[in-house]
């Protein structure tokens, strides 16, 4: 994972060196999967009764201060074993939380293998320290993106247009890049506000589809 691991250790100095265009792609849910039912079953267990979570857009906002690093992931336990009613570990959540990832979305490495050769390939994505470093280690599907915008090592998070309009400064001289897709529709109504072309990702052929219908 050479690349990628050198694209976040020089996050701020990480700018666009070509001149294709852009596509911008969240990571959770486009490149990699997860599924949240291994985490509700392990909690139920630790609990002894079912636990209901909230919706995916309520969760990013009560990690909100994790995502943009003003807070670490162990910092928050506490209040995470007192609003679920369990009592775990910090080193037991970092497992849990991760437990989450099922591996990468089919057919997009091939996708974007493709569109690798005519593109700019960025990641734009809502995420912990934990998870990241975990994610780079495991998938390589992140090794074919050309540059990255981290919500933890920024100090921002999606769906605020102040992130938005980094990726932008930073990959496409200020400009709306070529495409964009992220799973949330709440992501990608703040991407069109900006004038961004963005769409609810749903698989990899619906997206290369999307890519390539834009001139």
């Amino acid at each position: 994972m050479q690349g990628l691991r050198n694209i976040q250790n020089q996050i701020a100095v990480n700018q666009k060196n070509s001149d294709k265009p852009v596509i911008v792609l969240d990571v959770g849910g486009v490149l990699v999967g997860f599924d949240l039912k291994p985490l509700i079953r392990a909690l139920s267990k630790h609990r002894g009764d079912s636990v209901a979570l909230p919706s995916l857009s309520t969760i990013d906002r009560l990690f909100l201060p994790v995502q943009t690093g003003k807070s670490s992931m162990d910092d928050i336990v506490p209040d995470l074993n007192a609003s679920l009613g369990v009592s775990m570990s910090p080193s037991e959540w970092h497992a849990l939380s991760c437990s989450i990832f099922t591996g990468e979305v089919p057919g997009m490495k091939e996708v974007l293998r493709e569109l690798k050769k005519n593109f700019f390939l960025a990641a734009l994505t809502n995420t912990v320290e934990v998870h990241w470093s975990f994610l780079l280690k495991t998938y390589d599907i992140l090794d074919l993106m050309d540059g990255c915008v981290v919500s933890y090592l920024e100090g921002l998070a999606k769906p605020d247009p102040a992130i938005y309009r980094l990726v932008a400064d930073r990959y496409c001289d200020g400009r709306p890049p070529h495409f964009h897709t992220d799973d949330l529709p709440e992501y990608v109504e703040a991407a069109r506000q900006l004038g961004w072309r963005s769409e609810v990702f749903r698989s990899a052929s619906q997206f290369r589809k999307e890519v390539l219908s834009f001139p």
